[in-house]
């Protein structure tokens, strides 16, 4: 038997704020059924603070889609 420690982690202050931030992010479910969506079917990013997700459900097949809309701060720093 496995023992798993289900209290929330705080993530480290040296990560980005954008990536602490991700871990507040919760899954959607299916509007039609209700069950738990896991991955979308495909991202669509707008611009660099707003993604459009596209879901399937795995249940029932119900399509559906989510926007998401990021705020960026000064902290933030972007790879190019």
């Amino acid at each position: 038997m496995l023992l798993h420690d289900t209290r929330p982690q705080a993530l480290p202050d040296t990560l980005p704020i954008s990536i602490r931030h991700a871990a507040n992010v919760r899954l959607p479910v299916c509007p039609q059924c209700s069950d738990l969506v896991l991955a979308p079917l495909m991202a669509e990013h707008i611009d660099a603070r707003h993604v459009r997700n596209h879901w399937v459900c795995e249940s029932c097949g119900h399509a559906f889609l989510r926007s998401v809309r990021v705020a960026v701060s000064s902290e933030d720093t972007f790879a190019i």
